[in-house]
């Protein structure tokens, strides 16, 4: 997991509840010798909103109250009957509030908000009396009567200033109201809801000051459950709305609603391999104004050949960080992710745009085909030239099965414009559950596939506090960043057959981190397309169906380098070495042949002084990355917050 993903979850993670809207989303489109695609995976759960989930929880951390009570006295065990049982029944009707917001019962909506209010200020009343306070004074199970009312105390709270006016963006907020006809969403609710999200996310404050003096190391087993669910959903939502409170008027003018913005979409083909993901030969360029997306143009490598901008280096890269690099790196656009450094990878696409047409874009954006997968899986199939592209097939489709189909460049080209054009038509239209859609692009976050960059401050302060910007760090306060990076060097199609997986060990004692990539080449027999084959490795004296590829190991600012394995390219002449905004970096050249299986690691002596968290940085592939961080680097690096 990242900290893309984890950052994405703890501040996005209950949406539903809080209405905010959804997100953009995009599709594919490919190139001649340099395709690219995108796509997503996995559908998620039903999401629950977070009021009915809450009170649930605490009837169960009543219910486990009422035993410890019974040490105190029949009072005492009474009550906390009487609470469980008002609980449960203000549980019972906040479930309902769902069918009655679709239904439009007005009346029912309000009926139920004043049962629910009525019975968690009852309970909450009782919670507060001179019994229990007594109660939470003695040792041990005073801790847990303690927690009990606290935990009442901040349901009230919720249901008290929270429920109204979420309940009323949830109405507001339903998607098939925000969809606009052609595409895109009408912001003029989103706009209208921030005069509530303030008043929400301050009652989810206050819940949590609640819930934050529990005294966690002194309750008992039936108590312990339930405080700790209960706090994970108030510690996850109070987050989530602190971020959209801060952050919404700058998404509303991210979307157009201060006059239009035109973004550049890219879809890294991790069938080539990047560092980033993949060959960025494919792209679209949208506009979005006042929520309405729209296609304005398709571009692909190909694009700046026949604009004879190809070849040509427009932007000024510090001689280090071209030195980590094969000599394409800055002046070929299929390229132009070979670097982790995201924002290096956006100065490249905006100074050659500009050279190319005279313009520059509001915000770069890169996914790949395996988030358009995670797309499709919630927004459902798309028809295109006569056959289904779904989240099952999407990735071997527009990653495999399109170059055996489509073996003239040109061919594959005009396939991937087309379903490019009808992918982005299906998922701007908004018939989706804006909930799934932000599960779907936090597990593309959390697998580093998502990247984001704007040219307005505060869009790019929200992209890098969710972890988004897929920047190399400059130092190591809020992260300490290590990472092993792949370049397809073959010029193939071959790496959708490459899987991956991570592990890191530390020794504390000595201050390193060795970091181990193990990689596997499964490519079949009876691929014969020339497109997917090697194009340079016959030239090497090499089969076709082996993967060469440049393993890029960086260390943290401050930190060295101190062994790789290969200790030297599998070739000789391909060794390169270098720093990359204060991050040094080394490269080495591998072979993998069909069927063969190896691993490849960096030993990185770390820097003096205080770490941030562990962020261990990996290219995606076309499959999953499992990663494993061994307890030995606990003693380095402080679990991330």
């Amino acid at each position: 997991d990242s900290p893309m993903g984890d950052n994405l979850r703890r501040h996005n993670r209950d949406r539903a509840t809080t209405g905010t809207g959804a997100e953009d989303a995009v599709p594919l489109d490919g190139s001649p010798a340099d395709t690219e695609v995108i796509d997503p995976v996995a559908p998620t759960p039903r999401r629950r909103r977070a009021w009915p989930w809450v009170v649930g929880g605490a009837v169960g951390l009543i219910g486990g109250a009422a035993a410890v009570a019974g040490i105190l006295g029949a009072t005492l065990a009474v009550q906390a009957v009487e609470v469980r049982d008002d609980l449960l029944a203000a549980k019972a009707t906040l479930g309902r509030l769902g069918s009655l917001v679709e239904a439009k019962d007005e009346a029912g909506l309000q009926a139920a908000a004043e049962d629910v209010s009525e019975r968690t200020a009852r309970a909450a009343q009782t919670v507060q009396s001179p019994l229990w306070q007594t109660a939470a004074d003695i040792p041990v199970v005073g801790a847990n009567i303690d927690a009990v009312s606290r935990v009442t105390r901040a349901v009230d709270i919720l249901v008290r200033d929270a429920l109204p006016p979420g309940m009323q963006m949830i109405a507001d907020l339903d998607i098939k109201k925000l969809a606009l006809e052609g595409g895109g969403f009408d912001l003029q609710p989103l706009q209208q809801a921030q005069a509530s999200i303030p008043v929400v996310s301050q009652a989810f404050t206050a819940a949590k000051a609640e819930t934050d003096g529990i005294q966690s190391d002194q309750l008992m087993d039936a108590v312990a459950g339930p405080v700790s669910e209960i706090r994970d959903v108030i510690d996850r939502t109070a987050p989530t709305l602190d971020v959209v409170n801060r952050y919404l008027p700058t998404l509303l003018s991210m979307a157009g609603g201060e006059g239009s913005k035109t973004y550049l979409i890219i879809f890294q083909n991790n069938a080539e391999i990047r560092a980033t993901g993949g060959n960025p030969a494919a792209s679209i360029i949208m506009k979005v104004d006042q929520g309405k997306f729209e296609l304005l143009d398709q571009a692909s490598s190909a694009t700046f050949y026949e604009e004879g901008t190809a070849g040509e280096q427009f932007s000024d890269i510090p001689g280090d960080t071209l030195a980590v690099y094969p000599s394409t790196f800055a002046r070929y656009s299929q390229d132009y992710t070979m670097t982790p450094n995201f924002p290096t990878t956006v100065q490249l696409f905006q100074d050659l745009w500009t050279r190319t047409n005279g313009e520059r874009f509001d915000g770069v954006i890169s996914i790949d085909p395996v988030v358009l997968s995670h797309m499709l899986a919630v927004a459902g199939p798309v028809d295109v030239a006569g056959e289904q592209i779904s989240s099952d097939n999407a990735v071997k489709l527009l990653l495999s099965d399109a170059y055996e189909r489509f073996p003239n460049g040109a061919d594959s080209d005009r396939f991937f414009s087309e379903v490019s054009r009808a992918v982005f038509t299906h998922l701007t239209s908004g018939k989706w559950d804006p909930a799934k859609m932000l599960d779907a692009l936090t597990q593309s976050a959390g697998e580093q596939r998502l990247l984001l960059s704007f040219t307005d401050e505060a869009a790019q302060r929200l992209s890098t506090e969710l972890g988004l910007d897929g920047a190399l760090r400059s130092d190591n306060t809020t992260a300490t960043q290590v990472g092993t990076y792949l370049n397809d060097y073959s010029v193939g199609k071959l790496e959708y057959h490459l899987t991956q997986s991570v592990a890191a060990t530390c020794d504390a004692s000595a201050r390193t981190i060795t970091t181990t990539t193990t990689l596997t080449n499964s490519i079949p027999d009876g691929i014969s397309t020339s497109y997917i084959l090697g194009g340079r490795n016959r030239n090497l004296g090499l089969p076709r169906t082996s993967m060469l590829m440049d393993v890029v190991f960086f260390a943290p600012p401050g930190g060295q380098i101190v062994s790789t394995d290969p200790g030297t390219s599998d070739l000789s002449g391909f060794d390169r070495s270098g720093s990359q905004d204060g991050n040094s970096a080394l490269s080495r050249l591998i072979v993998l042949a069909q069927g063969q299986s190896r691993t490849v690691s960096s030993t990185v002596h770390l820097p003096d002084g205080p770490l941030g968290p562990l962020e261990l940085r990996h290219t995606p592939t076309a499959s999953d990355t499992p990663v494993t961080i061994d307890a030995s680097c606990d003693a380095l690096f402080p679990a991330a917050g």
